[in-house]
């Protein structure tokens, strides 16, 4: 199938000229192998410091796999559409293993190209996998899927797309743009993830009715939807948003974050210098002044206008902005608008305001703590849906 390039690809798990077979969506056999890999991850206490690769086990479980499958149990005569080419972000360890999922359980066989970065979440999971293949009652699954690695080559990267009958695009506008100049067959089907930006958005009212153990609670699950990934990701918040105008309450939030930060991140010099940069740019071109004895935690005042010149300096950098209803979050949308995280506002008082205003962007709307929680909706797209076909009666 990929004769001109085979020797040009590292293949680390599975087989990358397996059958192109289809299968039913949910296939039992794949749902109870994600439950294998849950058990897997849950079960060791030393893979609890990443919060991401927890959350993916414990999205995997039995439980959960089975109240997706109901939101699909209407679909009939459901198949997957042949093989699917997955580039994953590099940005971010367990993308590629929910996309791979979605892949698996819409019925397909599977090509997922591993981020060039060695993050020690892919290494466990990898090891998981290797694991699991000596199990004989789950052998066969490994002949759905193949977990590949490969230098950036446009030759390698066409002639995989050109033998596929879906791609998923996780990568950002250079990526998207660049895979949309490769030949496909004509009745493949694309998903591209083009790059987006999220908020938090917090009524400091309710936040103020906290205590200190639920205020530690809260600014923990917003420090792993921000920290985590040193705020790379496209749900990863950059920016704050405040309704209320509870001060002391704001205050108590950064303070304990800052707390939070001090005794727990640590970031490599190669980040350091990134995010001095880009402060320092910032800075330079914004003339605002900065207290660089906060460093691991860094936030600037905004507008609008600032708002929209403020890019993504990451590592701990927000931009705080104050509203004074929600109806003015309006003035900062966009279609690139991914993730609202939310806490101390109802989620209809935000979907309300959605469709009020007839908002272009914001396709997720989710509690803080919850920003990397991937579905099979995403960016507004029925991923399991589009990866699959109905053969009608």
């Amino acid at each position: 199938m990929f004769n001109k390039i085979n020797k040009d690809i590292r293949v680390i798990i599975g087989k990358l000229n397996s059958k192109n077979e289809i299968y039913t969506i949910f296939d039992k056999k794949i749902i109870l192998f994600l439950n294998e890999i849950s058990k897997e991850i849950l079960k060791n206490r030393e893979y609890r410091q990443f919060p991401d690769l927890i959350a993916f086990g414990f999205w995997c479980r039995l439980s959960n796999i089975n109240s997706i499958f109901q939101k699909y149990n209407f679909f009939k005569n459901r198949f997957g559409r042949g093989s699917i080419l997955h580039i994953s972000p590099s940005n971010v360890p367990t993308t590629f293993a929910y996309s791979m999922v979605f892949g698996l359980l819409s019925g397909n066989f599977n090509i997922v190209r591993l981020p060039s970065k060695n993050y020690f979440q892919i290494e466990i999971l990898c090891k998981i996998f290797k694991k699991l293949s000596q199990k004989k009652s789950l052998k066969k699954i490994f002949n759905r899927f193949s977990l590949i690695r490969y230098e950036n080559s446009d030759l390698i990267s066409s002639e995989l797309s050109k033998n596929v009958d879906g791609r998923i695009i996780w990568g950002g506008d250079r990526t998207v743009n660049k895979f949309k100049t490769f030949a496909t067959k004509p009745r493949c089907v694309d998903i591209y993830f083009a790059d987006k930006y999220s908020v938090s958005l917090i009524e400091s009212n309710k936040l103020a009715k906290l205590n200190n153990r639920e205020l530690k609670i809260m600014v923990q699950k917003f420090y792993n939807d921000t920290y985590t990934m040193d705020q790379y990701g496209c749900s990863s918040p950059t920016s704050v948003f405040w309704l209320g105008k509870n001060n002391q309450a704001k205050k108590n939030f950064w303070n304990e974050l800052a707390t939070l930060v001090n005794n727990k991140y640590n970031f490599d010099f190669s980040g350091a210098n990134k995010k001095i940069t880009n402060i320092m740019d910032y800075v330079l071109k914004k003339k605002v002044r900065i207290n660089l004895g906060e460093f691991n935690l860094i936030k600037f005042q905004g507008n609008k206008q600032e708002f929209n010149q403020f890019k993504d300096i990451n590592f701990g950098t927000f931009l705080e902005i104050d509203l004074a209803s929600i109806n003015h979050f309006k003035n900062f949308t966009s279609e690139k608008l991914q993730t609202v995280t939310y806490y101390g506002v109802e989620f209809e008082r935000i979907k309300k305001f959605i469709f009020q205003n007839k908002i272009k962007g914001i396709d997720r709307i989710v509690p803080i703590g919850r920003a990397f929680e991937l579905t099979s909706i995403w960016d507004g797209i029925d991923i399991i849906a589009t990866l699959s076909r109905t053969i009608s009666d």
